[in-house]
């Protein structure tokens, strides 16, 4: 990891997923790979959260989109998976804010970048009260699903 300072970590991060946190100490453990820190399981907890808030709205948008089951269910498939989730994070450059475990050498795997973006929307999720209206923004800032813009 580049020698950012906390708070440069931070505002780096919340510029890049257009959120500002009340509880800055949420968005450091989605940052945080497991084992980066002595018995450490990292985001891992918060990246279940994520997952499940992630896949909510997605169900959300095609509810509301009149999808088919079907279509709703190819969108998970899609969207929802380690390989798109960790191409948005590498595009963004999330990588270089993520805490390593020492044995990661440096190397962020997609796997880890994966868990890292949905961490960070479980640490949002909490952040903002539960509120899941607050994730419905932030999952199209993030371009899991594309839009028009």
């Amino acid at each position: 990891m580049p020698p950012f300072t906390t708070a440069e970590r931070i505002r780096a991060v919340e510029g890049i997923i257009g959120y500002e946190f009340q509880e800055k100490s949420l968005l450091l453990k989605a940052l945080e790979a497991a084992g980066a820190t002595a018995a450490s399981q990292g985001n891992k907890r918060l990246a279940l959260i994520g997952d499940a808030a992630l896949r909510l709205v997605l169900y959300e948008f095609g509810y509301e989109d009149q999808a088919t089951i079907y279509d709703m269910t190819q969108a998970q498939n899609i969207r929802a998976t380690n390989q798109n989730l960790a191409q948005i994070g590498f595009t963004l450059g999330l990588d270089v804010y993520i805490q390593l475990n020492p044995s990661a050498q440096g190397v962020v795997p997609g796997r880890l970048m994966a868990t890292t973006i949905e961490a960070i929307i479980g640490a949002v999720y909490l952040d903002c009260n539960k509120n899941i209206m607050v994730i419905r923004p932030l999952i199209l800032h993030l371009r899991v699903i594309p839009t028009l813009e």
